[in-house]
């Protein structure tokens, strides 16, 4: 049997596939992948800022003075009590310090940290003042209903270096 093929020139069928349509369409879908890709990056750069401590691989670098500086707190038997009283517009930050004993722990230096577990341009510092007894005060006048991390930080031997006690909690803003 034989078979005659033709390699004739001609129109192609209506259809029909060509080389330029395939490139079309190459260039189509690696270009859709490239907008998808760059719009997830776009979304993941601004919506996560990266660290979440700032100066992470110092602070890891210090990580042993740290625990040192926990294992003393413990050691010593200071705990905080963190919380707030008051309505949103006049909101107030409390905070108790005490030793093992229950005793009022004098403090010479008392901050706290507000931080917003979503949104870090919301985080802000608040200057603890002292109200008598171990306990520090701060007003929070404009803060956003919601969870809050609450980072103490208190300076309770003027002759070291740094601050000794830290805590933390987590509070919710009515």
């Amino acid at each position: 049997m034989q078979a005659n093929l033709s390699i004739a020139g001609g129109k192609p069928a209506k259809g029909q596939m060509k080389g330029w349509h395939a490139l079309l369409w190459f260039i189509g879908f690696f270009g859709f992948m490239f907008a998808v890709n760059g719009i997830f990056l776009w979304t993941a750069i601004t919506t996560f800022p990266g660290e979440d401590v700032e100066k992470s691989y110092l602070v890891g670098l210090d990580y042993n003075h740290e625990l040192v500086r926990r294992a003393h707190q413990t050691e010593a038997g200071w705990t905080a009590e963190i919380g707030l009283k008051g309505a949103a517009p006049g909101l107030t930050l409390r905070v108790r310090l005490t030793s093992k004993d229950g005793q009022p722990l004098p403090s010479s230096a008392a901050r706290a940290e507000l931080r917003h577990p979503a949104d870090r341009s919301l985080d802000r510092i608040l200057e603890l003042t002292p109200a008598g007894r171990g306990e520090y005060t701060a007003a929070m006048p404009d803060v956003a209903a919601g969870r809050w991390d609450v980072q103490l930080s208190a300076d309770i031997d003027p002759s070291s270096d740094g601050m000794e006690f830290k805590a933390q909690k987590a509070v919710i803003v009515p």
